[in-house]
């Protein structure tokens, strides 16, 4: 039996990824790894990590809310820039589309939300037409045994309708699409009995301390699990593990057969001169 480990919403911040795709393969060199989507954006490394992810055969690429940001924006730039292939004319467009009040919206979009080194790294490889329709392509739902996989969690009903939908081949209906990549209204919602979601999306910082519970200082930040009060431990549970590392310094791998959780921080993340950064594991989390 191999290892299955999940992480997500690395936006970005290509060491604390580099951390977690390692230790997974120390751990299982035949593991299944699961990302949950939000490689990119915030971080200088987006379309880097997005890259590698595509490429690496262990890895089960679920779609999040920025790479469908990054979708739609690199569509409009596609038809519309014709500019030279130099960052800093590129930083000039993107920001020229970021203000306009009456075009670019899925720019806009992408750029406010921390996607301007994503777009310029992707103007700059050329643009490349079957790297957006990977990213497009991505799978929304992923399911292995009793656990359900999906960026935002949203809720069962939709979840299963969309993994339905991927199963048979099809596209998910827009709606149902668009609570798995960017829902935060369910968050203290049950899940199916004896089933368990692991999702991202809403950083556990901002997770309504009246249903998980959690220590909101942002140094003690960790993944967190919540149970419905009608279920016992394993019943409607949900696991949060998006832990903002963009804006932490840390990141979680979850080992979904063992359910324990183990940390990485960026010790020195926030110093933007430096790329090259010391990261150190740290406590682990038995849920």
């Amino acid at each position: 039996m191999y290892d299955i480990f999940y992480f997500t919403d690395v936006h970005g911040m290509y060491d604390l990824y580099k951390a977690a795709i390692n230790y997974c393969n120390e751990q299982d060199p035949e593991a299944m790894i699961i990302f949950g989507g939000d490689a990119c954006d915030r971080g200088p490394d987006g379309y880097k990590i997005m890259k590698e992810l595509l490429n690496n055969p262990k890895v089960v690429y679920l779609k999040g809310n920025h790479e469908d940001m990054f979708v739609h924006a690199a569509w409009f730039i596609k038809k519309d820039y014709n500019g030279p292939i130099e960052r800093d004319v590129i930083h000039s467009y993107l920001y020229g589309c970021a203000i306009s009040d009456y075009r670019a919206t899925p720019v806009q979009m992408c750029v406010y939300n921390g996607g301007m080194d994503t777009l310029t790294d992707w103007i700059m490889d050329g643009m490349p037409d079957d790297f957006v329709d990977r990213i497009n392509r991505l799978p929304l739902t992923f399911q292995y045994e009793n656990i359900d996989f999906c960026h935002a969690g949203g809720n069962y009903k939709t979840f299963m309708r969309v993994a339905s939908n991927e199963y048979e081949g099809e596209w998910a209906d827009k709606d149902d699409a668009e609570l798995l990549l960017w829902d935060r209204v369910n968050l203290g919602n049950g899940w199916q009995p004896n089933r368990i979601c692991v999702f991202g999306h809403t950083p556990s910082l901002n997770l309504p301390a009246k249903y998980y519970g959690m220590d909101k200082s942002i140094a003690n930040i960790h993944p967190c699990a919540y149970v419905s009060m009608l279920d016992d431990r394993l019943n409607g549970r949900k696991i949060d593990m998006d832990t903002g590392a963009f804006a932490s310094g840390k990141i979680y791998v979850l080992n979904c057969l063992t359910m324990k959780a183990y940390g990485f921080i960026d010790t020195d993340f926030k110093n933007e001169e430096i790329r090259k950064h010391d990261v150190a594991q740290f406590e682990v989390i038995q849920f």
